[in-house]
């Protein structure tokens, strides 16, 4: 690792920028794509460890946990020997919400019991606040409560798409202000389809696709991490060896 950021620092910064904002995203969807397609056919072909993989705390949720607790702790350590930056405190910020909403605020871990929720369950995460709202409408008005779900699902898959589009600009070397940011656009949008579902369905298999598309929004937000702290890392190093 060391010695690739000590290469990198011989090209310009925004030599390095640029090929980060291309490899990098590429290769963050290559292993979203292939945790994608090996829990489809892990619960397809092998239905015995279906369980193992999407009860509470099993190893789809547990990936989930891991990749957001890489992406805050990235986070911290970049700002500490680079300095704090806005993509990156705002990656981090989220990364915490929702490694505390994986978590049910920490109820999980101290054993507390969560508030109750308007409707049934328990106020256990910030989702859970889409949800009330969703709830709040419905006793309003049923078509205003859709309206909300469909507002979201529009917005979540068009930035998911947008930023995939960008990606692909980004390989063929075409870049705007947001090329460096497709992976944090990409993570809301699939964090979005997620509660979308979360609220608006209740079968085991749209759930599963929930439970993936949360792990595949962590391994993407790990990633981002990773591609704000090289840049910012080899800036660093450059401005040190600037005359």
């Amino acid at each position: 690792m060391t010695q690739l950021i000590g290469t990198a620092v011989h090209d310009a910064p925004a030599t390095v920028e640029q090929r980060e904002r291309s490899w990098l995203p590429a290769c963050a969807i290559s292993v979203v794509c292939a945790v994608t397609v090996a829990a489809a056919l892990a619960a397809v072909f092998a239905p015995e460890i279906r369980s193992m993989l999407l009860h509470e705390d099993g190893i789809i949720e547990m990936g989930s946990v891991v990749f957001l607790a890489a992406a805050v702790v990235g986070a911290g350590a970049v700002a500490v020997l680079s300095g704090l930056r806005l993509p990156l405190a705002l990656a981090g910020l989220i990364g915490l919400a929702e490694l505390l909403d994986e978590s049910s605020f920490g109820s999980r871990l101290f054993g507390f019991e969560p508030l109750p929720l308007y409707g049934g369950g328990q106020l256990d995460g910030f989702h859970d606040l889409l949800i009330l709202a969703f709830r709040l409408l419905q006793g309003f008005s049923q078509n205003l409560a859709w309206l909300l779900v469909g507002l979201m699902l529009v917005l979540s898959a068009g930035l998911a798409l947008f930023a995939l589009r960008q990606t692909a600009r980004n390989m063929a070397g075409s870049t705007t202000p947001l090329s460096g940011h497709v992976l944090l656009l990409l993570h809301v949008g699939f964090i979005g389809l997620a509660q979308v579902i979360d609220i608006a369905a209740s079968s085991r298999a749209l759930a599963a696709v929930e439970e993936v598309l949360e792990l595949n929004a962590a391994i993407l937000l790990a990633f981002y991490v990773v591609q704000v702290g090289w840049v910012e890392s080899a800036r660093s190093i450059w401005a040190k060896k600037a005359p």
